[in-house]
């Protein structure tokens, strides 16, 4: 037991998975993990280019509880791009009307 660590309240010495320099818990830094992915799959789909770089980024966190995200993120960003074009391409957004409503 370090004796630099204060003592909880059933007099236990904390370790250092514990303690952080801002007082947060794993469980925390868990949480926004969770967080990175969920926000990783709605850009994916949303804004494909942003999207498959947090990909990129869940691909490099330290966390391996979440390490097969990374490939679906990016799977879906990329499936979501190509979807995007093709919406795009076809025309479905373009006005062929030339009448302005007056």
């Amino acid at each position: 037991m370090s004796a630099t660590s204060p003592p909880s309240p059933d007099q236990e010495r904390w370790t250092a998975e514990y303690v952080s320099s801002n007082g947060s818990t794993s469980k925390l830094r868990s949480e926004s993990v969770r967080r990175l992915v969920v926000l990783g799959y709605i850009t994916a789909v949303a804004i494909p280019v942003i999207g498959f770089i947090l990909g990129i980024v869940v691909a490099t966190r330290p966390n391996k509880g979440y390490s097969k995200h990374w490939l679906w993120i990016i799977g879906v960003s990329i499936i979501a791009s190509i979807v995007w074009v093709l919406v795009l391409a076809s025309g479905v957004f373009a006005v062929t009307n030339n009448d302005l409503g007056y």
